[in-house]
């Protein structure tokens, strides 16, 4: 996997940087999202806690993938700023116990009462 940035804007009014990427995965699937989050932010010098990834989208039969990641100067103007829904996102999945489920009982057929037949 090699990620590489297109493009960088600072915005100081918002103290972040919005940056445009490109990862190329030839040879292997799409990477997932806390993969990348740790390839940008060793490439951009700062801490993954301070990166949001907004979008992350490969297209059907390419193996490169391009998205949107903000740098936040502070992790209390990122909590701010973005929604928590992005802030879970970018969070790797904890693993769960497997839970058994109970079996379902199939359903009974009606059973008619003799009516109508004969």
């Amino acid at each position: 996997m090699k990620v590489e940035l297109v493009k960088r804007t600072e915005n100081p009014l918002l103290n972040r940087v919005e940056v445009e990427f490109r990862v190329d995965h030839t040879g292997g699937p799409t990477p997932s999202r806390v993969e990348v989050r740790s390839q940008l932010a060793s490439l951009l010098g700062t801490s993954e806690e301070l990166l949001v990834i907004e979008r992350f989208t490969s297209s059907h039969g390419c193996q490169v993938a391009t998205g949107v990641a903000r740098v936040y100067s502070t992790r209390e103007q990122l909590e701010l700023m973005e929604p928590k829904y992005l802030l879970k996102r970018g969070l790797p999945k904890e693993e769960k116990p497997a839970e058994s489920k109970p079996e379902k009982k199939a359903p009974q057929a009606d059973v008619k009462s003799g009516k109508g037949e004969g």
